[in-house]
């Protein structure tokens, strides 16, 4: 029998002064930034790789058309 899971609330957070509030924006953004950055650096291979297999698939499928376009 499966267990129930319970709704967490949210806690009241306290009210902030703007200034506060501009500080913490503009550090999120920053580590927001660099962490996209990082990310991209990471990893580049990545998107390498995704297109060499992209382009396999679609020189296997056109050869497939061919191959039935001769065949039939």
């Amino acid at each position: 029998m499966a267990k129930s899971k319970k709704a967490r609330r949210a806690r009241p957070r306290p009210a902030k002064s703007t200034s506060t509030v501009a500080e913490s924006q503009a550090t999120e953004t920053a580590a927001v930034d660099s962490t996209v950055d990082q990310f991209q650096q990471e990893y580049a291979y990545v998107i390498k790789d995704l297109r060499r297999v992209f382009l396999l698939a679609a020189a296997m499928f056109i050869l497939l058309v061919i191959l039935n376009l001769v065949l039939q």
